[in-house]
């Protein structure tokens, strides 16, 4: 087989008609973000099965993000802005970047209540799945989440991500166990998928995104 070389994902502005992907900027995004992500036990369980957060203040949060997000290849973090309202609404990110394989995960996943069970988290997702498969050829996406995160689980698998399996005793955060719930999207089942999520978030017809992805 011939030996391929796969670049970096491009880190750029990605445009959908319900959300806007655009690299984060702290000095513009912290203030919306903090306030989206705290203030009330429903807006803080975003951080539940997260490495970090919640935050004490703002500042705590910027000084987060600039130390450990910002100005690096590994992770590519973008706001995520809800169109309608041109509003921050959460974040994601692409990590575990390995060119030389074609493989990337998405990771750093959360958004305010306020849009749960929107399209904004599936056409976000949807976003980065086109930018690494399609610009970028790129043959693995990864997603992986806490095994006790039902809501991760059932997006992964509803927008057609693979389970492949559990780490067991994988890491320790806040304090206790985390295992670790493996998924995969292939170049080959791209297409198939990507037929799906354009049905399910453009098209009028009334039909849940995992019952396509289970046909």
């Amino acid at each position: 087989m011939e030996h391929r070389i796969w670049q970096p994902p491009e880190f750029f502005q990605l445009n959908g008609q319900f959300v806007t992907l655009t690299p984060l900027v702290p000095e513009r995004d912290v203030e919306a973000l903090y306030a989206a992500s705290h203030g009330s036990l429903q807006k803080e369980a975003v951080w539940n099965y997260l490495f970090y957060g919640p935050f004490d203040s703002p500042s705590t949060m910027k000084n987060w993000i600039e130390r450990e997000m910002i100005g690096k290849s590994d992770p590519l973090t973008w706001t995520v802005f809800e169109n309608s309202k041109n509003t921050q609404v959460g974040i994601v990110g692409l990590l575990a970047i390995a060119p030389t394989h074609g493989r990337a995960e998405i990771g750093h996943v959360w958004f305010t209540p306020e849009v749960h069970k929107s399209k904004v988290n599936t056409e976000s997702q949807f976003l980065l799945l086109q930018h690494l498969f399609e610009r970028h050829s790129y043959r693995r996406v990864e997603w992986k989440c806490d095994s006790l995160n039902h809501a991760s689980r059932t997006a992964a698998t509803r927008m057609g991500f693979i389970f492949e399996g559990r780490f067991r005793q994988h890491m320790f955060i806040h304090g206790r166990n985390r295992d670790t719930d493996w998924f995969a999207m292939t170049d080959k089942e791209w297409l198939r998928c990507k037929d799906n999520f354009e049905k399910w978030l453009y098209s009028n017809e009334k039909f849940s995104l995992m019952e396509l992805n289970n046909s």
